[in-house]
């Protein structure tokens, strides 16, 4: 090494010119006698930068107050057409009700469906609620304990204003609002 520090450059070797736009402190000086091989690349970081600004108060949507025990599903519009509500009467969920717009409705215990059941005896992707036209269906998404329209199990049924959905442990009452 003729007197050099491992982390100084070989006199003879100029410096590149991805090399000199990096401070000098950030590249590894390389000895004469390394193989490419033993050599590890350099990586070059980007500056940080700071997070764009927060959108003006006038783009920012208007949030409305709804009862807490209602919650409205993600992209349900009102008046985008007909509309239904599932309210848990009876279970470990009971006391809560959920809005179906125009979006299908995912209910189970997965974390990522839209209704979450903390119920044991439903499955992590239980069922799904779909509007059809201006019908809406349950369908059963193989779940191990199934799912029962008025006491009669299904894989696939449309619901009318008034059935009684059951999934686990949960007794669900559907209704339609509107016309």
């Amino acid at each position: 090494m003729e007197g050099k520090l491992p982390w100084e450059a070989p006199a003879a070797a100029a410096p590149s010119e991805a090399q000199a736009q990096v401070p000098e402190t950030m590249v590894q000086g390389l000895a004469a006698d390394d193989s490419a091989e033993d050599r590890e690349s350099t990586t070059l970081m980007p500056v940080w930068q700071p997070p764009p600004a927060a959108p003006a108060a006038s783009e920012v949507a208007q949030t409305m107050a709804i009862d807490s025990k209602t919650q409205p599903m993600a992209g349900a519009v009102a008046g985008t057409g007909r509309q239904a509500e599932l309210t848990i009467e009876s279970g470990p969920d009971g006391g809560h009700a959920h809005r179906i717009g125009d979006n299908a409705l995912r209910l189970g215990r997965s974390p990522d469906n839209d209704v979450i059941l903390r119920d044991p005896a439903t499955s992590g992707h239980h069922a799904r609620l779909e509007r059809r036209g201006d019908q809406f269906w349950i369908v059963d998404l193989g779940s191990t304990n199934g799912t029962l329209v008025n006491g009669e199990p299904i894989q696939e049924k449309e619901l009318n204003h008034g059935d009684r959905v059951t999934i686990g442990q949960n007794a669900v009452h559907f209704s339609v609002i509107g016309t």
